[in-house]
């Protein structure tokens, strides 16, 4: 299950919580916990919702809106009515845990998750234009390399296993990295994804600490790319 509908007095209201946005950026996260195996296909997916939301707009009874899913099959889109019956209220249920659900993802996914959410964060934001990816990484905990113009380039690395404690120690030591390195003003963002905090944090003028909240890794790459 991906979405629900239902209908509201004289209108339809659509449900569709697996691609949340903020501020133009999409979180693939609940996405990803639903389909674990297909976050290739979020831009599809992301489409297809947003004609279910433009039918269900359109429409003043579910069935309109079940009608028009038969009639373009092109969305991949199928209605299951709800009958109060076991297998309805699992999907039900399924699409609200997908939705609320804030535990680990597998490290893999969380690679995929934060590399996507880069992506739309430059594509997104104008004091980002002309930035872009560099290159990415497979292995270890750096995710990608990101050229933010004017000699300027930014290492994004994953701690997903570090402490609140070890804060400090893991800034310090990503300045000293960077400070190794030879070509131009490199700077590193490490992103941890369960670190619970109100704003980035600068640790130096070469480290940013953010959480995986768009708006924190948002604010984290413009402070950088202003460096």
């Amino acid at each position: 299950m991906c979405a629900a509908v239902w209908r509201d007095g004289d209108h339809v209201r659509l449900a569709a919580p697996l691609l949340r946005t903020q501020r133009g950026v999409r979180d693939p996260r609940s996405y990803v916990r639903q389909f674990p195996n297909d976050l290739a296909s979020i831009n599809a997916f992301e489409n297809a919702m947003t004609w279910l939301e433009a039918a269900c707009y359109a429409a003043t009874d579910p069935r309109e809106v079940e009608t028009a899913c038969q009639q373009h099959p092109e969305w991949q889109l199928r209605c299951m009515r709800y009958d109060g019956g076991d297998i309805a209220l699992l999907g039900l249920a399924g699409l609200i845990r997908a939705a609320e659900r804030v535990g680990p993802l597998p490290e893999s996914s969380l690679r995929d998750c934060l590399l996507e959410l880069i992506k739309q964060i430059i594509r997104n934001d104008p004091a980002l234009a002309g930035a872009q990816i560099d290159k990415t990484f497979h292995d270890g905990d750096d995710v990608a390399s990101l050229d933010l113009g004017f000699d300027r380039q930014v290492l994004v690395t994953l701690l997903s296993n570090t402490k609140a404690a070890d804060l400090l120690r893991e800034g310090l030591w990503a300045h000293h990295r960077m400070m190794d390195k030879q070509s131009g003003w490199t700077q590193c963002m490490l992103v941890l994804p369960h670190l619970d905090i109100e704003q980035p944090i600068f640790v130096t003028s070469r480290v940013a600490i953010s959480s995986m909240d768009p708006d924190h890794m948002r604010a984290s790459l413009v402070h950088m790319a202003n460096r």
